[in-house]
C-alpha cells in the first residue's frame, strides 16, 4: 500500500502489447501522476495528458545504440533469425541515443502538469 502522503506516483508498465499499456494507463488516471511504457525500446509519439491528470506515453524509447536492432548488432540478430542457429548479442555501436519524458507534476495534488518527449543524439 502506497503511504496516504505521497503524492507523486510513477508506473513503469514493463509489456509488450500496446493495449495492455494504454489499458492500465486509463485505469490509473487521477491515481498515478506518470504511466509510461517500456520494452519494447521504439518511441511512441502518444504522449498526453489523461482527463484526470495522469501523464501517459506507451513507449519511452530506449537508451542505447539506434544503428541496431533493438541495441544489438544487426549481423548477429539477423543472422539468428534467417538461420535459426542461437547467437551471442552482442551491444552495437554507433547512433547512440537517450530516450524518454520530461514531466512536471504538481507536488500537492500529485497531477501532470505537462510531459514532453526527448530524444537526445549522441555528440
Amino acid at each position: 500500500m502506497i503511504p496516504s502522503d505521497v503524492r507523486i506516483v510513477a508506473v513503469d508498465v514493463h509489456a509488450e502489447a500496446t493495449s495492455e499499456k494504454v489499458a492500465l494507463g486509463w485505469q490509473l488516471d487521477g491515481r498515478a501522476s506518470i504511466v509510461f511504457g517500456t520494452h519494447t525500446h521504439v518511441p511512441t509519439a502518444d504522449e498526453c495528458i489523461l482527463p484526470k491528470g495522469t501523464a501517459y506515453i506507451t513507449d519511452l524509447g530506449m537508451t542505447g545504440p539506434y544503428d541496431s536492432v533493438l541495441g544489438r548488432r544487426k549481423n548477429r540478430v539477423m543472422s539468428a533469425m534467417i538461420n535459426g542457429v542461437p547467437q551471442t548479442f552482442d551491444v552495437a555501436e554507433g547512433d547512440v541515443r537517450m530516450c524518454g519524458v520530461l514531466v512536471e507534476v504538481e507536488p500537492s495534488a500529485g497531477r501532470a502538469k505537462s510531459i514532453e518527449r526527448v530524444c537526445i543524439p549522441s555528440r
